[in-house]
């Protein structure tokens, strides 16, 4: 108990002793502070000193300057000087004892022997450098003072100021220079970096202004009298401030660590896309285009499912990998129906404009917010499936004429689209040539499958040909075969897209509906029926646009329409719409105006047809060799029926037959048919066309035709039909009667037919010649129902030259009547004089044949005649004189043939010019004249210079064959502007074209081509060599 009572006293006195020193050690611990800062306190004070000398220095220099200049120092900066010498001393021998305390050596429980001497040194150390400071600020006060006259206080600024600039200018666009670098693959500047460069720039243009300022400043007036001018001295405090804050904005660009980011939306983001197939020559061209600046919109346009997207996206990804300065990219897809503010409000997007203000901003006022916007901006737009013009400009894109940098590429369907949106460039994408076409399909169908067997290649080819080589049909029939490896499959599957398209896997979705899209979006039901009128035609079928139209008129889909001639133009509009929306193809519209329609859009128009399979289609069979005419009870409840080619007779067809009560068309073309049997139209009564055309066995009609009391459309051309049933006078409804020469026309047949309107009498090679008075008797038939206004168009070949005087002495009813006149065989007359009035009277013909015919000239007369010859006249009036050629410049009428479109002239071995048709005909497009022996001159005599561009200016084709002594076409150089086709055969004599060299731009029109043999080639002669050289990359050897 004692040990530890004493054990407890000693901790006690332990403690206690520990507490006295913590007491004494809290005491001494400033001290010991300053002891340890001694070496820092001596370094401070020597940069503290340091930076005093160096102010001392520049207020010495600037001391000495104003003595130099007269002006004595203040006794204020003498005497800051004098104290900062001897401050300088005292900081010197504060420092040297400092540094020698701190060498000696010694320490005691951890401190120095010589601790309390340099605690006073440490204390002394920081005392004076108090001193040093407070003088460091009043010598920068009077280094700031600047008592030099006030020009030399500006210039001194101003020199400071340039330097400053030019240092940031530098600066400024090494900083641009990798902002663009950045930018062209897609970063963005950041928002430190982009308010430095708008702060830089407003700057630049400050300090501009200043210099500026004191470059005038400097230069004007009396030197002595602004020398401390109050101007001088503000512009100078301008200067001063511009300087700093430019030596501010370096320090900021100095502190940049990174400009430029990469953002979450990028400006592009890749299209899906597949490698595409067959696609490169398409490419390249568009390419060429979309790298020319100065094309600002192209236009794509082309059939449903023949890759315009696919090409779009192709050009659209070609961005990602390259660099480019379009600061807005814009992919946006259109389609129907078009939906302006869906198109506005992805570009807003796209301007990352905040959502709110789009739904705050009313629509009026939107385009005004974007147009802002883009007007500062390089834009490309992306515009997918469009199908009618888009207003961009009340989108609030910039109009093309835009400051900078712009482009707009875009797809549709429809060709006029590309003109209306104003595309300076348009591609048809087309489908695919056949070995492309294969290559798609073989990548679809897989090597695995393409190799299982070794006739699928072969069967592979015949369902790439059903598939007509479009990359959509392609695609889908390819992907359906993938795993079919048998060929059995193959062969059902190409029977299956013989017969019924529509029934094969996905065809329906994925194929017919996206071309039905087209069929949907046309103007009106006119123009569907017209369409789906089509499909009735054989595959590969090629439609001659008036044979077209006229059975459309004879199925009565254009009735709306007033007169025959309005309803052909109503037709000729809807069969280029069609042409235009990628519905119908072009074959050679511009020469002989045909078309055709894809095998795929075909087996589309019979799926909508049949009310997408839910009804039977139209009936159509081409090239059946297993046809049984039995099967036509099978056919009861179509409403078309067109055969074609079948090789059978038709003899055994049935005595009797079921009604077909819906059938309103009969198409039965090039088939050896011989007759029909009674009672076979007895079961057609609803029928309104029947052509039965091209049936060069047929030689009659049964009198029960005579029934059909519906019927509008009656063709019988190219048959052997040589007399007419009595039954068809019962055929009031009857508007279109079609005949050949061979066929006789009943004394009553064309006034008994009461509505009837379109009369046709035309040849056919195989047939025999009928009599002159037959010829005339149907003129005067004819002439009569056109004064009474029932026909309306009639064509005619006449063979007779008493037919034809009749036709052009008698007959101005028929003449305005006459679509179309072939004039063949007329001899014993030496020229055809055609009365000025009846040049005026045929204005609806659009065709004139004129073949071995033995004319010397084709020539206008003022009298009321037309014929006489060397011997004269027939009818034993005697000769009549021939009329004065009248003067070529007087020739030119407007008034005269205003729609001949086609002038065949052949086989006239003594005919010399036909400078009158020429003349007469302004818009004429075909002209083909061949074996005219005597023809020198197609156009004889001078031409008046306001006459020039006048002639042949719609001509698209001219040929000229077997003319040995023909030497000129004109005396004159021709414009020609429209002509796409000029052929020469056999013209030996044919040595200069109507062109020169002023007509380059001609020569440089895409579709002009220049035919003929190399020997007549190199032997025309030209104006000048670069002339030859122009025309000669339009020209193409042999035929």
């Amino acid at each position: 108990m004692d040990i530890i009572s004493g054990v407890a006293g000693i901790v006690g006195s332990i403690v206690g002793i520990i507490g006295i020193v913590f007491q004494c050690w809290g005491c001494t611990s400033m001290y010991r502070t300053y002891i340890e800062d001694l070496e820092g306190n001596l370094n401070t004070l020597e940069e503290s000193m340091k930076e005093l000398s160096g102010v001392m220095e520049e207020v010495r220099t600037q001391v000495v300057r104003e003595d130099g200049e007269g002006r004595g120092q203040a006794s204020e900066v003498g005497g800051w000087l004098g104290t900062v010498e001897a401050l300088d001393n005292e900081v010197s021998e504060i420092v040297r004892v400092g540094r020698q305390l701190l060498e000696e050596n010694g320490l005691c429980s951890g401190f120095p022997n010589n601790s309390w001497t340099r605690y006073r040194q440490s204390k002394a150390a920081e005392a004076k450098e108090r001193t040093v400071d407070k003088e460091l600020g009043r010598g920068r006060i009077f280094k700031d003072v600047d008592n030099r006259p006030g020009d030399l206080k500006l210039k001194s600024s101003l020199e400071a100021l340039e330097g400053k600039r030019k240092e940031l200018d530098n600066v400024f666009e090494d900083a641009m220079e990798r902002i663009r670098r950045d930018e062209a693959w897609h970063s963005k500047r950041t928002k430190e970096v982009g308010e430095w460069l708008k702060r830089v720039e407003n700057l630049k243009e400050e300090v501009g202004e200043i210099l500026e300022e004191g470059t005038q400043e400097m230069g004007g007036g009396d030197p002595q009298s602004h020398r401390n001018c109050p101007s001088c001295k503000r512009l100078s405090e301008r200067a001063k401030e511009k300087t700093t804050a430019l030596e501010g904005e370096l320090a900021k660009y100095r502190a940049f660590n990174t400009y430029t980011y990469k953002p979450d939306d990028p400006p592009m983001v890749e299209q899906p896309l597949e490698p595409p197939v067959g696609l490169d020559s398409s490419f390249e061209e568009v390419w060429t285009w979309v790298q020319d600046e100065s094309v600002r919109r192209i236009g794509l346009y082309g059939m449903g499912g023949v890759g315009k997207t696919t090409l779009l996206k192709k050009i659209h990804n070609k961005f990602l990998g390259i660099q480019h300065d379009y600061d807005v990219v814009a992919w946006i897809v259109v389609s129907q129906p078009t939906n302006p503010e869906k198109i506005q409000e992805h570009i807003w997007e796209k301007l990352h404009l905040p959502e709110s203000r789009w739904n705050d901003i009313i629509e009026t006022e939107r385009p005004g917010h974007i147009l802002k916007i883009m007007k500062e901006k390089n834009f490309l737009i992306f515009l997918d499936d469009i199908w009618e013009e888009i207003d961009l400009s009340n989108l609030g894109i910039p109009s093309r004429n835009h400051q900078r940098k712009s482009k707009i590429i875009f797809t549709t369907r429809l060709k006029e689209v590309c003109g209306s949106m104003q595309a300076e460039r348009t591609k048809k994408v087309d489908c695919l040539p056949p070995n492309k076409a294969l290559n798609l399909f073989r990548e679809k169908v897989g090597e695995q499958t393409w190799t299982a067997h070794d006739e699928i290649p072969n069967l592979a080819e015949a369902l790439i040909k059903e598939c007509k080589y479009l990359p959509l049909s392609l695609i889908t029939i390819g992907a359906a075969m993938a795993s079919r490896r048998d060929p059995d499959e193959w062969r059902k599957a190409i029977e299956i897209l013989k017969k019924l398209p529509s029934d094969f896997a996905d065809i329906e979705k994925k194929v017919l509906s996206v071309l039905e899209l087209s069929y949907k979006y046309l103007p009106n039901e006119t123009h569907k029926k017209c369409f789906l009128y089509c499909s009735i035609f054989p595959e590969d079928h090629v439609y001659r646009m008036d044979d077209l139209i006229d059975l459309w008129i004879g199925e009565g889909l254009l009735n709306e329409c007033n007169g025959i001639h309005e309803e052909r133009d109503r037709g000729i509009e809807i069969a280029r719409c069609l042409i235009r929306v990628c519905l119908l193809e072009e074959v050679d519209m511009s020469i002989e105006k045909r078309f055709k329609m894809h095998d795929v859009v075909r087996a589309m128009a019979l799926w909508v047809a049949s009310e997408h399979g839910k009804k039977k289609r139209p009936l159509c069979q081409e090239k059946q060799r297993s046809f049984e005419p039995t099967e036509f009870v099978k056919w009861t409840d179509v409403e078309r029926i067109s055969l074609w080619e079948v090789d059978q007779k038709l003899e055994k067809l049935p005595d009797t037959f079921a009604t077909f009560s819906s059938l309103s068309t009969l198409i039965i073309r090039d088939t050896k048919v011989e007759t029909f049997p009674n009672g076979f139209f007895s079961a057609m009564l609803s029928l309104t066309v029947l052509d039965v055309s091209c049936n060069k066995f047929l030689i009659e009609l049964p009198g029960d035709i005579g029934v059909l009391g519906n019927l509008r459309y009656l063709d019988l051309r190219r048959t052997m039909i040589r007399e007419l049933p009595a039954e068809l006078e019962n055929l009031t409804k009857l508007v279109f009667l079609l005949l050949h020469r061979y066929c006789r026309v009943p004394d009553r047949l064309i006034s008994s037919l009461l509505s009837l309107r379109v009369f046709s009498w035309e040849p056919w090679e195989t047939t025999p010649h009928i009599d002159g008075g037959e010829e005339q008797k149907v003129i005067e038939k004819l002439n009569h129902c056109c004064n009474t206004k029932l026909i309306q168009d009639v064509c005619l070949r006449l063979d007779f030259t008493v037919a034809v005087e009749e036709l052009l002495m008698k007959c101005p009813h028929l003449q305005r009547c006459l679509r179309e006149l072939r004039l063949r065989w007329c001899k014993g007359w030496m020229s055809l004089i055609i009365p000025k009035p009846s040049l005026r009277t045929m204005e609806h013909l659009k065709y004139l044949q004129v073949s071995r015919c033995e004319f010397t000239e084709i020539t206008m007369g003022k009298e009321e005649y037309g014929w006489h010859g060397e011997t004269g006249r027939s009818d034993g009036l005697g000769s009549l004189p021939l009329p004065s050629y009248p003067e070529i410049s007087h020739l030119e009428s407007q008034d005269c043939f205003r729609r001949l479109e086609r002038i065949i002239i052949e086989d006239c071995d003594k005919l010399r010019e036909v400078t009158v048709l020429i003349y007469h005909a302004p818009c004429l497009t075909y002209l083909r004249i061949s074996c005219c022996e005597s023809l020198r001159e197609l156009i004889a005599g001078d031409v008046e210079d306001s006459h020039v561009g006048k002639i042949l200016s719609s001509l698209i084709y001219l040929h000229l064959g077997a003319l040995p002594n023909l030497e000129s076409i004109c005396r004159r150089a021709l414009s020609l502007p429209s002509l796409e086709l000029l052929q020469v055969v056999k013209c030996q004599q044919l040595k200069k074209l109507p062109l020169k060299s002023s007509s380059s731009a001609h020569a440089r029109r895409q579709f002009f081509k220049i035919r003929g043999q190399w020997e007549w080639w190199d032997g025309l002669q030209w104006d000048d060599p670069e002339t030859k050289r122009l025309f000669f990359r339009n020209f193409i050897s042999g035929f």
